[in-house]
């Protein structure tokens, strides 16, 4: 009787299962991503420095229309600082979408394109020790919340688990759509570009009663370039207006 009397104290959310937890949020990710490649948006990223005070001051903004180029997302930049782009630097950012296009359907047809990204939530899995840390709730929804650490004395075995172990993860899981709610990226280990410290946050909503997707997010930290050029940073980004797209009807260089 001790078992289940020692289960019984525990808050319900404790004998979860971590595992189980990201397995459905997997299933679920995977159905989500085609609803979600059917949509495009506004992204408004506001850029900032830090002063002699430590005090972040906005630097300067861009805006980009997110659009899909052979079939695959694409930032094409239509404002600078709130005001819309001068003649001049539109036509070269046509001239650079019909460049990107191009090279987009050369690599498809060679089967070179590549994603550069922070690993999936498979790599969760494999890579990493999960553990359920609690519950909560954001914006009336329920959540799951687990966080992630790279597996003791796991060598990475190429590049790509290289950058994705240099992460600690933090999720906030919808407890209903088994979605990610919230996420938070910490750099713990080497990382090419950003210091050990910095973090990306991202927030995630159900748009339309459809897909999930990106609605903001703050990275913040030290980029590195050198070992005297630390400068340290704050991006945050807002994305608005998404609206329903045929991906089949993408910018193309087909006839």
């Amino acid at each position: 009787m001790l078992l289940p009397m020692l289960l019984a104290a525990l808050p319900v959310w404790a004998i979860e299962d971590p595992g189980e937890i990201l397995k459905r949020l997997i299933e679920a990710e995977n159905n989500n991503r085609e609803r979600a490649s059917q949509y495009t948006y506004v992204e408004q990223a506001d850029f900032f420095r830090f002063d002699k005070n430590s005090q972040p001051r906005k630097d300067r903004s861009e805006t980009h229309q997110i659009v899909f180029v052979e079939g695959k997302p694409y930032k094409k930049l239509v404002a600078r600082n709130d005001w819309p782009l001068e003649a001049n630097e539109q036509a070269r950012e046509e001239k650079k979408l019909q460049r990107i296009a191009e090279e987009r359907l050369r690599q498809r047809r060679s089967r070179l394109y590549k994603y550069v990204s922070m690993g999936s939530y498979k790599d969760l899995l494999t890579l990493f020790d999960n553990r359920l840390v609690g519950e909560e709730e954001i914006r009336g929804r329920k959540t799951w919340v687990i966080g992630s650490t790279p597996k003791e004395g796991r060598v990475p075995a190429n590049a790509h688990e290289k950058e994705v172990l240099s992460f600690e993860q933090k999720l906030w899981i919808d407890q209903s759509d088994h979605q990610v709610l919230r996420s938070v990226y910490t750099v713990v280990g080497h990382h090419i570009v950003f210091m050990p410290g910095t973090t990306m946050t991202w927030e995630f909503e159900k748009i339309n009663e459809g897909a999930w997707l990106t609605v903001s997010g703050v990275i913040e930290g030290r980029l590195q370039f050198a070992r005297s050029i630390k400068p340290a940073v704050r991006t945050e980004y807002r994305n608005s207006n998404f609206q329903k797209f045929d991906v089949q009807s993408t910018i193309s260089m087909n006839p």
